[in-house]
């Protein structure tokens, strides 16, 4: 026996079958393919790092210790950060200076939670690398702060984005860390 669908019940599989389709259901907020690199040099502030081409520059006036700040998009939600601070510091070691920072972020991030410190090297100097999760507005992002000392300067290395999308941009985080340098 053949059971032909009604109107109705066409229109409403239609209906579904797009609303699954636009929602993103399982789909990341990540880059869908690799990108090409260009490389950011600040000789004013002795680094360079390097940044997929298409992101969007910014110089934060109203935070001077961050140098730059490099977006997947000019704006909107979902953006993936490159950031890089300098600071002065008083601390002289690399464990002090980590330790500092991530105090500072359990004390004045929201719902911060801490998922993994590691050790690592960046440009041949020791440095941390520290994961964790945190909410802003109602998105949990998921960030990396990488931390390294020299010579009374402390330097920040910030990745962030939605928590979603996190693995989609993990090379690309990694691809910039691993290029950064100091120029001396």
């Amino acid at each position: 026996m053949i059971r032909v669908l009604s109107k109705k019940a066409i229109l409403t599989i239609i209906a579904l079958v797009l609303v699954i389709t636009l929602s993103g259901i399982g789909v990341s907020c990540g880059p869908s393919e690799p990108y090409q690199f260009l490389t950011y040099t600040d000789e004013a502030n002795g680094f360079s790092i390097d940044y997929p081409q298409g992101w969007y520059i910014e110089h934060p006036k109203e935070r001077p210790t961050i140098k730059v700040s490099i977006w997947s998009k000019r704006l909107g939600v979902d953006r993936a950060c490159i950031m890089v601070t300098k600071e002065s510091v008083s601390v002289q070691s690399l464990e002090s200076y980590s330790e500092l920072r991530m105090q500072h972020l359990a004390g004045t991030t929201k719902d911060y939670v801490s998922i993994s410190t590691e050790e690592l090297t960046i440009d041949d100097i020791s440095a941390v690398k520290h994961t964790y999760t945190d909410i802003n507005g109602t998105t949990t992002y998921k960030s990396m702060q990488v931390y390294l000392v020299d010579d009374g300067t402390g330097w920040l290395f910030g990745f962030a984005c939605p928590k979603k999308s996190f693995d989609s941009y993990k090379s690309t985080f990694n691809t910039a860390l691993n290029s950064f340098r100091l120029l001396k």
